[in-house]
């Protein structure tokens, strides 16, 4: 009776055994398990590339924008000069629908007689605005005379939510990417009544 009772047993025991090694009915949950964070890593690291591109193309047209203000000689008016906050706003009327642009942009004008001239004595741009890494911050707002050169910089650091994306970072210890808007031009010839105010 026993003996009976010991092989029933082994022979449920085997049957469920070779069930148990068949069954693939939970190997889609456990994969899915294995793949999810990584997957939603991935998304979540192309959502923030996506944004700060957005961003600096954002940046870049609010520095069209004041180009254009300072080419024209519109900055340089004799009735309104303009001053650096000033001319921060234009770029910030663009640029401030996705970032905090007053508080985080930098602007940076530099003029020159020559686009050579300027070239060679134009700051870096990764200089532009607070230091986050100890290096000189440069400053300048120069919106300069008719026919003169201009290099027109706004700048705003990009602190990156996600780990392991400083790949992009080209600014302090790899958590920071600094965001450029750029324009270099030649003023048009208007006349030459006054200059932005507070050039150096």
């Amino acid at each position: 009776m026993l003996a009976n009772a010991v092989k029933a047993l082994g022979r449920k025991l085997g049957t469920n055994t070779r069930r148990i090694r068949t069954d693939e009915s939970g190997a889609a949950a456990v994969e899915f398990a294995m793949v999810l964070w990584p997957f939603f890593f991935v998304l979540g690291c192309i959502i923030e590339t996506g944004l700060m591109l957005f961003t600096e193309y954002v940046l870049q047209t609010g520095v069209q924008e004041g180009a254009r203000i300072v080419r024209t000689g519109q900055a340089q008016s004799a009735a309104t000069p303009m001053n650096a906050a000033e001319v921060k706003a234009i770029v910030c009327e663009t640029a401030g629908i996705i970032i905090d642009c007053d508080n985080n942009v930098t602007v940076y004008l530099n003029a020159d007689t020559n686009f050579a001239t300027l070239n060679s004595n134009l700051d870096s741009m990764l200089k532009v605005g607070p230091s986050v890494d100890g290096s000189a911050t440069v400053t300048s707002f120069q919106c300069g005379s008719p026919s003169q050169a201009v290099a027109f910089v706004a700048t705003y650091d990009w602190r990156f939510s996600l780990p392991f994306m400083s790949m992009y970072s080209n600014i302090g210890n790899g958590e920071v990417r600094r965001l450029i808007g750029f324009a270099m031009f030649k003023n048009e010839p208007f006349p030459a009544t006054t200059t932005c105010t507070g050039e150096t």
